[in-house]
């Protein structure tokens, strides 16, 4: 009997042992969590508006050649957004109109297209086939930045207005516009007219 005493002794401090660290995990466990904390960010609205869109393109700007800066030939049609005055400023453009479902943006889909840069009227894009391996077709507008135009940021702006669909094989489609400004990018990315 004294045999028997001893081992469920022996068997509930094991027991109370086993329930001690139970205990002190779930404390520990706890604390651990009571300690965390939780940021949330706070997202601006979204460069393109929070509307719907049916007209998607893509605008960059590139060193255009005939500037006074002369280029080396391989420095033709180099990405850039910093110019000087003289220097000559290709905006490229192309993209598609998703409502016609996903029709490339060319001269049969657009009825115009046109850069507004800011003091100057609207300049119309020309669509044309590129010097590039293989030829690509985009909408292109040369600008040579005249000698006495304010240095600094051109908050300039790329329109395309598509044209209509007629109904026929799908429901009739009305034209749409689509606008393109810089005004919300970083200032590092926007067109700038530097010092020479």
């Amino acid at each position: 009997m004294k045999k028997l005493m001893v081992t469920v002794a022996a068997g509930l401090i094991a027991i109370a042992g086993v329930v001690a660290i139970a205990i002190a995990g779930a404390t520990t466990g706890r604390a651990a969590q009571t300690t965390t904390t939780t940021t949330t960010t706070t997202l601006a609205p979204p460069v393109q508006g929070a509307g719907a869109h049916q007209v998607f393109f893509y605008v960059d700007t590139v060193q255009g050649a005939g500037g006074t800066v002369k280029l080396a030939a391989d420095a033709g049609c180099s990405m850039t957004n910093l110019f000087q005055r003289g220097d000559v400023v290709v905006f490229r453009m192309w993209g598609i109109h998703a409502a016609t479902g996903g029709n490339d943006l060319t001269n049969v889909t657009v009825e115009k297209a046109y850069v507004k840069i800011p003091g100057l009227p609207a300049m119309s894009m020309a669509y044309g086939n590129h010097p590039t391996k293989p030829p690509v077709a985009y909408w292109t507008y040369a600008w040579k930045v005249p000698p006495s135009y304010p240095l600094g940021i051109v908050n300039f702006t790329v329109t395309v207005v598509t044209n209509p669909v007629p109904a026929g094989l799908t429901a009739a489609i009305p034209s749409e516009t689509g606008v393109f400004s810089q005004k919300a990018l970083a200032t590092p990315s926007q067109l700038t007219i530097v010092p020479s």
